[in-house]
């Protein structure tokens, strides 16, 4: 009976050894087999690279440095008469007094930055709502926008332009009333209606991937040139977030914002609508801070080099207004000329003498706040103030 029991057992481990075996090599294999298809698919990546640098290299052979065909004298009279109408009829930025400042109109790569926190949002919503609230006098139609967006969903962007038109706060969601709520339903098919309004969030049509990858960003503007959709400006949240290629996913983050730095410069050309690319920037420790601005970006820099337009948002929340620092303007002569702009209700208006009366009450109950928290302890604000 022993013995019978000891080689029961004895099979039993030998089946169990055989079963692990036979699934081991089974894993093995689909290992294999998956290692296989990524060397294939990185294989057949390099291949089409190279056959398509080789393409033109061909090409490139074959072209005469002579002089220009007629067909590309006029295609070059054509592409400028086009640029200098848009340049002529540009439009608003966010204000007035942006005006003749920033080159709001086709083949321009606008760069603006900000520290966390700064007001990027809060600069895309005004962007947003002072382009689809006017005439583009180039086209004498209403301007339209899209929103690429990797910040945010798309339904928090529709929301946050309904806080921006009904002068609401739009960071408390938890105190919005029913009504609010169902302000909320109602605007997302009025501001979507006729493409007045689109925002690409990075899921779309049930498809991942639009907003954070550098195929994505792509594949937007190939289609939206392909199909003939015009839009009057074309705003991207924002770029750190662009992070990743399905292509090739072992690109590191440097190297994908180096493409997508490069696809941009190519679609500000192509493209017949400005694009507004927002990024962040460390903020300058203090006033003594000389750190250049592009030093200061946070990832690849070789967005400066494409941009046709810098400017840098500095808030002042004590005070409601914010200073723009324009960094590089190619087209315009405002490289080192500061925007201010008084912060009301969510929007940049004209920091004019009008406005700074209105918030005065505001601002010096501000200053003394901040005055108070930085006095030593024992001492009272109004002692503090009277030394």
């Amino acid at each position: 009976m022993s013995d019978n029991l000891d080689d029961f057992n004895k099979k039993l481990k030998e089946d169990q050894e055989i079963e692990k075996a036979i699934e081991l090599n089974e894993r093995r294999k689909i290992l294999s087999e998956k290692d296989l298809t990524l060397k294939e698919h990185r294989t057949e990546l390099d291949l089409s690279i190279l056959l398509k640098n080789s393409a033109e290299l061909e090409q490139a052979k074959t072209v005469s440095f002579d002089k220009l065909t007629p067909e590309e004298v006029a295609h070059l009279v054509r592409e400028n008469d086009e640029y200098m109408e848009a340049a002529k009829h540009a439009m608003n930025f966010i204000n007035k007094e942006f005006r003749g400042k920033v080159p709001y109109f086709r083949k321009n790569l606008i760069l603006v930055l900000a520290d966390t926190g700064g007001g990027k949002s809060t600069a895309v919503a005004n962007i947003v709502y002072e382009t689809m609230t006017q005439v583009n006098p180039a086209t004498g139609k209403v301007g339209k926008v899209l929103v690429i967006t990797n910040e945010e969903a798309a339904e928090d962007f529709y929301n946050r332009i309904t806080c921006f038109i009904k002068g609401w706060n739009y960071t408390k969601h938890n105190e919005f009333n029913d009504e609010q709520r169902k302000t909320f339903s109602e605007f997302i098919p009025k501001l979507s209606r006729d493409g007045r309004l689109t925002v690409i969030g990075d899921t779309y049509q049930g498809i991942p991937g639009w907003t954070r990858t550098i195929e994505g960003i792509e594949t937007i503007f190939n289609n939206l040139i392909r199909d003939g959709v015009r839009y009057d400006a074309v705003i991207i949240d924002y770029y750190q977030n662009v992070a990743s290629s399905k292509n090739d996913p072992r690109l590191d983050i440097n190297k994908c914002q180096e493409k997508l730095a490069d696809s941009l410069d190519k679609f500000k050309n192509s493209y017949p609508a400005p694009i507004i690319i927002m990024a962040q920037i460390n903020k300058r420790t203090d006033e003594e801070d000389t750190t250049p601005f592009n030093v200061r970006i946070k990832g690849r820099k070789i967005l400066c080099d494409k941009a046709t337009f810098i400017c840098e948002l500095v808030p002042d929340h004590k005070r409601l207004k914010s200073t723009w620092v324009v960094h590089k303007s190619r087209f315009t002569g405002s490289v080192g000329e500061y925007i201010e702009t008084g912060f009301d209700r969510g929007k940049f208006v004209p920091y004019d003498e009008r406005f700074q009366l209105s918030i005065s009450a505001i601002v010096n109950k501000n200053i003394e706040r901040e005055l108070g928290k930085k006095l030593p302890n024992g001492i009272s604000e109004k002692e503090g103030k009277d030394e």
